[in-house]
């Protein structure tokens, strides 16, 4: 009977490991869950942050508005480029022209 009564004991052992396991797995499970609702809930907000859940016509629009940006700074970098070619040349006739009357005002003096 010794033998019968060291089985018994070994499965109610294994009864209360495989209890505690079990109520440890169910809250888990609980924490678990919580966390999926909330990232569910913040999915949904962010489903929201679409106009009409269009996600492809909103990446369109930021990459229209991504394009216009980039092409006014190239507008301006070659503006700026054209800007100060012109204002280099506009020098030089300055100086030459500014020369040419200093050449002129020795000479007929």
């Amino acid at each position: 009977m010794d033998g019968a009564k060291e089985i018994v004991s070994a499965i109610l052992s294994l009864k209360a490991d495989l209890d505690q396991r079990h109520g440890e797995n169910i809250m888990s499970q609980s924490v678990t869950d919580k966390k999926v609702v909330e990232i569910q809930r913040g999915v949904d907000e962010l489903r929201r942050a679409f106009p009409d859940g269009d996600w492809d016509g909103h990446r369109r629009y930021h990459e229209a508005v991504i394009k216009r940006m980039e092409a006014r700074a190239q507008f301006y970098r070659d503006l700026s480029g054209h800007l100060i070619k012109g204002g280099a040349w506009a020098l030089i006739v300055f100086l030459a022209w500014a020369s040419w009357q200093a050449i002129k005002a020795k000479v007929n003096s």
